[in-house]
């Protein structure tokens, strides 16, 4: 066995620039959660709101230290529950919902339906098993079967009591049970019936001569036909309130046309201002023991270097987002103006910042101008289709094949070839596979499946 010495060098992140990187990679949103979270557990931290209100006014620092030193856990614990019985209790005076979700509507069905006791609590957790799509989960009826020891017919039986609730077709495994439920609740014609369980495929495909062909009947029965499956809802869900957490989009950077030019500005309104409070000097002036004076050394420390890390991500995501702006000034001054090549390599070699600096700065951030509100990151595109002026953003080329299919004549779909040609013909080097990728990507169906008959 050989013993080698090996000198390498590797570059470590201490845990002040780990928690650097996280504050310049977070949006609005998450920054200003994060420094509601610093500022309960700093009690050097003056937290102050839009509204110009303190929320964490620090006149009385020793009571807030004695406080803190007791069991930060505990007592952030207690505060927790104190805000969540404040804010049920606000929901209960503001009334009840306006919509149910739809496991409380299927929930009361079971209740007031003339079943026997056992059927209901299988009804009840085939219930809880649906999504918010109307869908069952995969696997619940197996489950079910299992836990209350029911034969496949069984099982198959009660599940068809949940799918005839209203709405209908809610508890189906997949699409085709689901609109197959709805046509039979409906009377529908045998013909509606035979294409959902023998020719979804070719119908979704838009192959209704075929189809018609195999069926014997004429395309214009067939048509009636698709207009029934149509009426159907795919998604028996839809329209009840979601058990889902609603994301909501805040956006990061304003950009606004003033005189005639374009003013950038972070959206500072939305995030708390903070400062280290003055009350600590007083405290440290009036004498305290040794423990409390390193204790506030060290949250002075934490508050110092929130700060900095704060006012750096804005000056960082400012900068970006102006050159930005700079550069694709067409896309803002113009309705129709098309997004310009923009490498992230490109923004950081001008800034003088590392790549990497860029993709964190506009990482999960937004952008929002008179045009709408877009994610930063759109606003990067590699060239194509040729060199200096004459190269095309990936975005503009998806554009120009979105409004070539727009514009096609519906009885002769372009294929991709023939866009691929088209795009060539217009000096922009694309291959037919590429196009299909966009194509699909954003998407819009084969040439198949667009054609009207």
């Amino acid at each position: 066995m050989e013993l080698s010495l090996q000198v390498e060098q590797k570059q470590i992140l201490s845990q002040r620039m780990q928690q650097s990187v996280a504050i310049l990679q977070m949006n609005t949103i998450s920054l200003s959660e994060y420094i509601h979270e610093v500022a309960e557990t700093n009690p050097l931290l003056d937290l102050q709101e839009d509204s110009g209100v303190l929320v964490a006014k620090n006149e009385k620092v020793l009571d807030k230290l004695e406080w803190l030193a007791e069991s930060d856990e505990q007592n952030r614990n207690f505060y927790h529950a104190e805000q969540e019985d404040a804010q049920t209790h606000a929901d209960n005076r503001g009334g009840k919902r306006e919509r149910a979700t739809l496991r409380e509507y299927l929930s009361f069905q079971v209740n007031i339906c003339k079943e026997e006791d056992c059927t209901k609590r299988i009804l009840h957790f085939l219930v809880e098993s649906v999504e918010d799509s109307g869908y069952l989960s995969l696997g619940a009826l197996e489950v079910a079967k299992e836990r209350f020891s029911l034969s496949v017919d069984e099982g198959e039986k009660i599940l068809k009591k949940l799918q005839f609730m209203d709405p209908i077709g809610v508890g189906c495994r997949t699409f085709q049970e689901c609109i197959y439920m709805q046509l039979l609740a409906k009377n529908a014609s045998d013909l509606s019936m035979e294409l959902v369980v023998n020719h979804l495929e070719d119908l979704s495909r838009n192959r209704i001569a075929q189809v018609a062909k195999k069926c014997k009947v004429t395309v214009e029965e067939v048509v009636l036909a698709l207009e029934e499956i149509r009426s159907c809802n795919p998604k028996p869900g839809s329209g009840f309130l979601s058990t889902q957490k609603v994301e909501y989009i805040l956006p990061d950077v304003l950009v606004e046309l003033v005189n005639g030019e374009l003013v950038v500005s972070l959206n500072s309104g939305a995030v708390p201002k903070i400062s280290v409070s003055s009350g600590y000097v007083k405290l440290l002036r009036q004498g305290v023991e040794a423990e409390t004076e390193t204790y506030i050394a060290n949250k002075l420390k934490q508050a110092e270097w929130v700060m900095q890390c704060i006012h750096r991500r804005e000056d960082t995501l400012l900068a970006v987002a102006s050159q930005i702006v700079t550069r694709q000034k067409e896309f803002f001054l113009t309705c129709k103006g098309e997004l310009q090549p923009l490498r992230m390599m490109d923004v950081a070699e001008t800034l003088e910042i590392h790549e990497s600096t860029v993709s964190r700065a506009v990482r999960d951030k937004y952008i929002q101008c008179n045009k709408g509100v877009f994610p930063m990151s759109a606003f990067f595109s590699k060239a194509l289709g040729g060199e200096g002026e004459e190269a095309v953003s990936a975005n503009a080329i998806q554009q120009k094949i979105k409004e070539m299919i727009g514009n096609e004549d519906k009885k002769k779909p372009l294929s991709d070839q023939k866009i691929t040609d088209a795009l060539i013909a217009e000096g922009i080097q694309i291959s037919r596979r590429t196009v299909a990728k966009y194509r699909e990507g954003m998407g819009i169906c084969g040439t198949s499946a667009r054609k009207s008959h």
